[in-house]
């Protein structure tokens, strides 16, 4: 049994532990400070980063959150000094880069004073790529050259004529390149079968000139005006059957001066000296022949496409494959190799002032009869001939009245020469090459009419690959012509 002592000795004990608990918890549950030790351990990690500054200092920055972070009422942690060294560590990895000023400063930041040097410049230098995309875009005039050398082939330039032009007008819009070589193919394509199977020989009427129209011609013809037809393009177009027609509601822009075929005697037997020649110029009233803007030829039983704008050059095309052009550099009338304009030529005329020529340089050289003035003339790009010549109508311009029968003879009951709209698309590609084409006379077809075909503005030619050649042959007919233009005429004045 307890005794009241006992009791009272138990009620008093708690109130004893108690008190004892209230003296003891306060220093137990008491914060330590541990940021103090924190701190000083972080002083003493100093060592850690030899010679850094900043990372001293980022470890001061590091310690004084962490001492406040201590007083949030979190369950305090001491750190291990395996932290603080770990700390330590990866805040040296993040301060190497700063503390080696010696080195380039890798970031694009620093370099400041390069960009206010080019702000002091004066500003020119943001043009230039507004004025290179302009000439890309065709806004502004591009400079010349481009054809040739690789660059676009069609642009806006204002493309200006040779010395001796009759209009220096600018030129308008051109027609565009694939326009003309899709046009040339198409006739080819209607043309080809029929030439290589020997069609289409039979007569079907005389032009305006006196040339003869075949049946070959008039299947040119009709794929020429079908294609036009179909294309819908604003272009006027000017052919020796045809005249002068278009198939568009639109205003003409261009206008299309057509041979569909040049050489038809050759396109008729199967001989591949035959082309569709294909010249462009403004719609203007009486078009010159410095007024052609572009050309296109495409040989029909071959495979080149020859293409040239003024000013800017000459490309052929072989299997699809830009070629570049071929001009020989012969100089010695030995060794040439040239060709001579036969159809509807006196013979009597032609081949007396020509004979000496051909004995010279039919054995180490090369003489052929030539049935197209335009296939000769590319003929000068692809290097087979050196030169061509057309001597006939000079004859006819100097002395009418001692050669007229033998014209009209040959031509049968036509004087014929080269007429200027069959040679224009030809001429321009020759001269675009860097070939020499004169009149037998040395003069320049630039003033020449392009739609006169009556055989009072038919021409004479003499073309070479280079100037001295050119020079020679020049002489050389000049001193013949006029010996037998002087026998002519005494023969003449002996019959009357």
């Amino acid at each position: 049994m307890a005794t009241p002592k006992k009791k009272a000795a138990v009620k008093a004990a708690p109130r004893k532990m108690v008190a004892v608990m209230k003296k003891t918890t306060p220093a137990k549950s008491k914060p330590a400070k541990p940021a103090q030790p924190l701190a000083k351990k972080t002083k003493k990690a100093k060592p850690v980063v030899k010679g850094a500054r900043s990372v001293s200092k980022a470890a001061t920055r590091f310690s004084k959150p962490s001492a406040k972070t201590v007083k949030l009422p979190v369950k305090p942690t001491k750190p291990s000094p395996k932290r603080i060294a770990k700390a330590a560590t990866t805040l040296t990895k993040l301060a190497r880069p700063v503390a080696k000023p010696s080195k380039p400063p890798s970031k694009p930041v620093k370099p400041a004073p390069r960009p206010s040097a080019a702000v002091a410049r004066p500003v020119p230098a943001p043009e230039k790529p507004s004025v290179a995309m302009e000439a890309r875009t065709g806004l502004t005039p591009p400079r010349p050259g481009n054809l040739g050398k690789g660059g676009p082939l069609i642009t806006k330039k204002p493309l200006v004529g040779p010395p001796g032009a009759a209009s220096g007008a600018v030129r308008g819009k051109m027609v565009p390149r694939q326009f003309m070589i899709d046009l040339g193919l198409a006739i080819k394509m209607a043309v080809a079968d029929v030439a290589r199977d020997i069609r289409g020989r039979d007569m079907v009427h005389t032009t305006v000139s006196g040339d003869t129209t075949f049946e070959i011609d008039a299947v040119a013809e009709k794929a020429l005006l079908s294609f036009l037809k179909t294309a819908r393009m604003p272009v006027a177009y000017y052919s020796e059957d045809a005249g002068y027609s278009t198939y568009t509601n639109a205003q003409p822009t261009s206008l299309l001066v057509v041979d569909p075929i040049d050489g038809t005697r050759a396109a008729k037997s199967g001989f591949e000296g035959c082309v569709v020649s294909i010249a462009a110029t403004r719609v203007i009233e009486r078009p010159v022949m410095s007024d052609i803007d572009s050309a296109c030829i495409v040989e029909i039983l071959g495979d080149r496409v020859f293409y040239a704008e003024r000013g800017n050059g000459v490309r052929m095309y072989s299997d699809g494959h830009a070629r570049r052009p071929r001009l020989s550099a012969n100089t010695d009338l030995e060794q040439l190799t040239w060709a001579m304009t036969v159809p509807a030529r006196p013979a009597e005329l032609i081949f007396p002032a020509a004979a000496r020529l051909i004995d010279l340089s039919s054995l180490k050289g090369g003489f052929f009869a030539c049935n197209s003035t335009s296939y000769s003339l590319t003929r000068l790009l692809t290097g087979q001939l050196d030169a061509m010549v057309d001597v006939a109508f000079r004859f006819m311009r100097d002395i009418p009245d001692a050669v007229r029968d033998h014209f009209i003879n040959a031509g049968r009951g036509h004087v014929i020469g080269v007429e200027p709209y069959g040679m224009a698309a030809a001429l321009l590609i020759a001269q675009e090459a860097g070939c020499v084409v004169t009149d037998a006379y040395g003069n320049s077809f630039d003033p020449v009419l392009v739609l006169d075909s009556t055989s009072s503005n038919h021409q004479s030619v003499v073309a070479a690959s280079n100037r001295t050649l050119h020079e020679k042959l020049l002489h050389f007919f000049d001193t013949r012509v006029r010996q037998y233009e002087t026998l002519l005429v005494k023969r003449a004045q002996a019959r009357r």
